[in-house]
C-alpha cells in the first residue's frame, strides 16, 4: 500500500488522485474512439464525459459523507472537499451521474436511453481505475483470509486500524493478517466487464444495443458487487436484514437491468415480425 505517491511544493500527491485522473483520461479517449467508430459526434464527448464525471464524483462524495458525517466530518467538515483521500460511494455517484446525463440529453433533445448506453460501456473502466486507487489507499479491505489469496497491509492502514480496534491484532504488529484482495478483485471484473461491454456496443445492432449494454451492465456489476461486498470487512454504514446498503441497491439494479434486456428482447422480435 502506497497512499501517498510523493510531495510536490509541500502538495501531498495521492495515489488515490492519479489513478482516478487515468481512469478519466483512458475514459475520455476510448469515448472519442468509440464515438467516431458508431457515428456519433466527437465533439459532444467533452461534454459529456464532463457531466458523468463531476455529477458522479459529487454524488459519490455526498453518500459518503451522509453516511461517515459524525465520524469523520462532524468535527472538521472541510474535510468533505479532501477528496483526494478517498471517500466516494459508488451508487451515489452513479445515481447523480444518471440524473446528470438525463437532464442533458432533455436538454440536448436527444434519446435519454441511446446516451445512456453510449456512457454505460465506460463506467466499469472508471470503476477498475478507482478500485486500484482504493487498493493503493487501503480502503474497502476484505475480510481476514484463511487461504493463499490473502494480502497484508501495513502497519497504520485502515485495515490494521480496524483489525487492531477488533483485538485481532496488536498495537505493535508491523502488518496486518491475511485478507482478501477485494479492490484488486472488483478492479478485475470490471475490466472484464468494460471489454464486453465494448464489444457488445459495437457489434449489436444500433436499435438494441443501448437497452442491451446497459442491461447488461446493471446485472453484471450489481452481481460482482453483491459478490464483493460478502468479503469486505470494512465499516459500510447500516445493515438491514444482513444485507449491507450496496447489496440492497444491487438487488433493485439487477431487477432494473433484466427490464433492459426484456425491452431489447422485445424490440428483437417485433423486428423479426416485420
Amino acid at each position: 500500500m502506497h497512499s501517498e505517491l510523493f510531495t510536490l511544493f509541500g502538495l501531498h500527491i495521492q495515489m488515490y488522485g492519479i489513478m482516478l485522473a487515468i481512469g478519466f483520461a483512458c475514459c475520455y479517449f476510448l469515448a472519442r474512439c468509440l464515438a467516431r467508430s458508431s457515428g456519433r459526434n466527437v465533439n459532444e464527448v467533452d461534454t459529456i464525459i464532463l457531466v458523468a464525471a463531476v455529477c458522479g464524483i459529487v454524488g459519490a462524495r455526498l453518500v459518503y459523507v451522509f453516511q461517515n458525517w459524525q465520524m469523520e466530518f462532524a468535527q472538521q467538515p472541510l474535510q468533505i472537499f479532501a477528496l483526494w483521500k478517498g471517500g466516494l460511494v459508488f451508487y451515489g455517484g452513479f445515481l447523480l451521474a444518471v440524473i446528470g446525463l438525463i437532464v442533458y440529453a432533455v436538454l440536448k433533445h436527444e434519446r435519454i436511453l441511446e446516451l445512456l448506453g453510449f456512457c454505460v460501456v465506460f463506467v466499469p473502466l472508471g470503476q477498475a481505475f478507482g478500485r486500484i486507487g482504493c487498493f493503493f489507499h487501503g480502503c474497502c479491505f476484505g475480510r481476514i483470509c484463511n487461504n493463499g489469496l490473502g494480502i497484508r497491509f501495513p502497519a497504520r492502514s485502515p485495515a490494521w486500524l480496524h483489525q487492531q480496534a477488533m483485538g485481532q491484532i496488536g498495537p505493535y504488529a508491523a502488518h496486518t493478517l491475511p485478507v482478501w484482495p477485494t479492490q484488486l478483485m472488483e478492479a478485475m471484473g470490471c475490466f472484464l466487464l468494460f471489454c464486453l461491454l465494448w464489444l457488445l456496443y459495437r457489434r449489436v445492432p444500433k436499435t438494441l444495443r443501448a437497452a442491451r449494454c446497459c442491461g447488461i451492465y446493471l446485472i453484471c456489476y450489481a452481481l460482482l458487487r453483491f459478490g464483493i461486498e460478502c468479503l469486505r470487512d470494512d465499516p459500510r454504514g447500516s445493515f438491514y436484514l444482513m444485507l449491507s446498503f450496496s447489496q440492497w441497491v444491487s438487488i433493485m439494479l439487477i431487477i432494473l437491468g433484466f427490464v433492459f434486456l426484456v425491452l431489447s428482447w422485445e424490440k428483437t422480435d417485433g423486428s423479426n415480425r416485420r
